[in-house]
């Protein structure tokens, strides 16, 4: 079964994000990431696929998932957009080494060592994040943090949560994914800016030819799409939580065109950056 490698999302500001997931009707494509995934479903119903377990979700279900861990959410609504969730994502070095030996940490802790066969938590656990949804969505990042770590302290305290797979089923990710990683590094600095091929071709000692075949067959898209992808993930976040204008935030991610910043917009979200703002305004209750 084809498994794509997807790419982290993390602001220059940020060692986690937390964002807002439209999805239209359909089977995307099964994928894992080398960071922790949480996903709260906020609207919608279908088919949950996480490593070698499947099962229908619902409204309300809240996964905690380990890096590496294939999954995907494929929905079952018949309107545009009948799936959104809530996702929040942070690297596998988010506590530190310091974090591995601090006593407050050891529910966290004890919360990475389960995920590794990905949770699904109690309705009550879920309703916290219901009840925070924009709070996390709209906080300045030290906030949002403090409330993250209260949100997993909780979560760790629990008993009453259900282990999905039947066994561990993370990827290992090895060393071409290092290659990924630094290009990945490399975008999360550089995308305000202008990049070009050789400039990212270099960074891991290759031809531009050579970096192209390799970033495809790594991540089952080219390079361009990727940090377009990117651009346009940054630009949802900025939507949501700033009150820029989307001209402003097509050239703040980097597009020297907000022709081409829209055409982009419109591809990877099947909606204009107003209507994006105005979807999410409504479903934060705003």
């Amino acid at each position: 079964m084809k498994i794509n490698f997807e790419s982290p999302f993390f602001s220059k500001e940020n060692s986690f994000s937390i964002f807002l997931k439209n999805q239209e009707p359909g089977s995307p494509p099964l994928h894992s990431h080398p960071n922790y995934e949480m996903n709260f479903v906020i609207e919608g119903s279908g088919t949950r696929k996480v490593g070698n377990h499947t099962e229908d979700f619902e409204e309300g279900d809240l996964i905690l998932l380990a890096p590496g861990i294939p999954h995907r959410w494929e929905n079952a609504g018949s309107k545009r957009y009948p799936y959104s969730s809530l996702v929040f994502q942070w690297r596998e070095e988010f506590l530190g080494d310091s974090g591995l030996f601090i006593p407050e940490f050891k529910n966290i802790r004890k919360l990475f060592d389960l995920s590794n066969q990905g949770i699904k938590f109690d309705k009550s656990i879920s309703n916290e994040i219901k009840n925070k949804q924009t709070d996390f969505l709209t906080l300045p990042p030290f906030e949002k943090l403090v409330l993250l770590l209260q949100l997993l302290n909780e979560m760790g305290k629990v008993d009453e949560f259900e282990v999905l797979c039947d066994k561990p089923s993370a990827l290992k990710y090895n060393t071409p994914s290092q290659r990924i990683k630094t290009v990945y590094d490399f975008v999360k600095d550089k995308y305000a800016e202008k990049i070009n091929l050789s400039e990212v071709a270099s960074l891991v000692n290759m031809s531009e030819c050579a970096f192209s075949r390799f970033f495809s067959q790594a991540t089952n898209k080219p390079f361009f799409s990727f940090l377009n992808e990117y651009r346009t993930n940054v630009a949802c976040k900025l939507l949501v939580e700033t009150d820029m204008r989307a001209n402003e935030i097509g050239y703040a991610c980097g597009y020297e065109s907000i022709q081409f910043f829209y055409r982009q917009f419109l591809k990877y979200t099947e909606c204009t950056p107003q209507a994006y703002r105005k979807n999410a305004a409504i479903k934060l209750g705003n």
